[in-house]
């Protein structure tokens, strides 16, 4: 019995000190939803296709141009007109929005409007950027051929003052 416990407690602190290095390797960082929360506004900042990053085309899409406010909290998310302020939420600018676990997509479902959900690719989303990408018909025209369309955002520091909707 003796012997039994010395090998037992002898295999147990090999394991110990001998840990799978699987444990402690570095995971790569992901996007972290909570990072939409570092900003009370999200401003449009840029909007180019694929294979074109140096040309914005911001003019082509202006339905996906405007200040965006992201409550992770909630999962509830609205858009604004970046003129006025106002909000787009009447107009399916508004409602609940997630991101999958493997944090590659980010999935709108307005609360109104013809859109039931819209799926997005997370390209980037950190403290000072929120990018994703979708495919639309070019310029938003729908008998153009699709492009895939890459919506750039960073934190907005302006004097105008959003608030969201109680839905």
């Amino acid at each position: 019995m003796r012997r039994v416990t010395i090998v037992f407690t002898g295999l147990l602190l090999a394991g110990v000190l001998n840990a799978s290095d699987s444990f402690a390797k570095q995971v790569k960082t992901e996007p972290d939803v909570e990072a939409l929360a570092s900003s009370p506004q999200w401003l449009t900042t840029k909007v180019y296709i694929e294979g074109e990053p140096d040309t914005d085309v911001k003019a082509n899409y202006p339905g996906v141009v405007g200040l965006s406010m992201w409550d992770p909290k909630r999962n509830r998310y609205e858009f604004f007109y970046n003129d006025t302020g106002l909000s787009k939420h009447a107009n399916g600018g508004g409602g609940y929005f997630l991101v999958t676990g493997d944090k590659k997509t980010h999935i709108l479902v307005p609360d109104i409007g013809p859109n039931r959900t819209i799926v997005r690719r997370l390209e980037k989303l950190d403290n000072s950027e929120f990018t994703y990408s979708r495919e639309v018909p070019r310029d938003m025209v729908t008998t153009n051929p699709p492009v895939r369309i890459y919506v750039v955002h960073a934190p907005y520091k302006g004097p105008m003052k959003t608030v969201m909707s109680d839905q």
